[in-house]
């Protein structure tokens, strides 16, 4: 009986558990578009006169969704394709962060614009239906294959060929005003059409025909505007420094760290400063009026205040350009010393100031 009655409690824990357990519930299910995954899935289609391009998209709460995402991510490959096929001849480092970026963009716009020619060639998708609750949950994976046609990547090559024949031309043509600006003793001018000049040239090939004698190639038009780019900005950063002796050497200082030529001037008659810089070919005359106060004892030391009044004119015009007013307090052991500490302070700010205003001067050419 006792056996009898194990047999028959143990029968009776099996049903429970299967009533609580409720009816089983269905696996989920897979239906596709098509009985046999496509050959393209694996491996793009070669085509002599067409480039075949895939997406994907997983887990997509519709097929149209599905199907969207995937479109983006074929375009997005055939685009990252593309952008390199269409710029094959662009073989140079940009000299800054913006300029890449704006090259980088200019390249996907052509891709793009390359692609919206591109036809969707075949959709593959697998639907998974798994049951929630009274109903189910369908999510969808989804293919496609993008056929772009070679011809369109040739259309945009020519175009961009001959884009890059105008841009050759045109900066050419800037070159030649530089030589002429450059003749005339325009120095500033001149600067600016050569600067043109290379950043025209920076983003070709160096073996685009320019169709002239003695620049025949893009690279070497590029090389002669950069060569003489950088000799005209070593003229035009020199100046000729009218100041009393105690101040001078802080602003021609100042000067030197950012790349100009200073020197002190023979007299200290502006009209003469004005002749010399002429003379020589320097393009500026840096007047310098300074003024020296004593100042009261700071512990074992004396004080001493400077103030500067400083003007960058044009050689050629006598025109102020630019101008800095500056004051500094410093200490000595001296009141000499304490002097030359306010007017080293003053004159190297003085300095710095003009020369950032007269290297902006060279991007407008004056």
């Amino acid at each position: 009986m006792a056996s009898s009655r194990s047999a028959l409690l143990a029968a009776a824990t099996l049903a429970l558990g299967a009533a609580a357990c409720g009816p089983e519930k269905l696996a989920a299910v897979k239906t596709s578009s098509s009985p046999k995954a496509p050959a393209w899935m694996a491996r793009a289609p070669k085509d002599a006169d067409a480039l075949y391009f895939t997406g994907a998209k997983e887990g997509s709460a519709s097929l149209d969704e599905g199907k969207d995402s995937a479109m983006a991510a074929a375009r997005d490959q055939a685009a990252q394709y593309i952008g390199v096929e269409i710029s094959a001849e662009h073989n140079d480092v940009m000299s800054t962060e913006e300029s890449e970026n704006k090259a980088s963009d200019k390249i996907r716009s052509r891709a793009q614009a390359v692609i919206r020619s591109a036809e969707l060639a075949d959709v593959y998708y697998e639907k998974i239906s798994r049951e929630s609750g009274s109903g189910t949950i369908d999510r969808y994976d989804v293919w496609v294959l993008l056929k772009l046609p070679k011809v369109e990547i040739a259309r945009e090559r020519a175009r961009q060929d001959d884009e890059a024949k105008q841009t050759a031309s045109s900066a050419l043509a800037r070159l030649r005003e530089a030589q002429a600006q450059e003749k005339q003793g325009n120095l500033l001018a001149a600067l600016v059409r050569y600067r043109d000049v290379v950043a025209q040239m920076k983003p070709l090939a160096a073996n685009i025909a320019t169709g002239d004698k003695d620049y025949s190639t893009s690279g070497r038009l590029r090389q002669v505007a950069e060569d003489a780019a950088a000799q005209v900005q070593s003229r035009a950063r020199r100046a000729v420094v009218i100041a009393p002796d105690w101040v001078a050497g802080s602003v021609m200082q100042a000067l030197s760290a950012k790349g100009f030529s200073a020197s002190a001037a023979a007299s200290t008659d502006e009209a003469a400063a004005m002749a010399q810089a002429k003379s020589d070919g320097m393009p500026w005359v840096i007047v310098v009026k300074a003024i020296a106060t004593p100042g009261g004892r700071v512990f074992s030391q004396v004080a001493a205040n400077a103030s500067l009044d400083v003007r960058a004119m044009d050689a050629r015009s006598g025109a102020v350009v630019a101008s800095s007013q500056k004051q500094a307090k410093g200490v000595g052991r001296t009141p000499e010393a304490a002097q030359q500490a306010a007017a080293s302070e003053a004159g190297i700010n003085a300095g710095n100031e003009l020369a950032a205003a007269l290297v902006a001067k060279e991007n407008t050419g004056l």
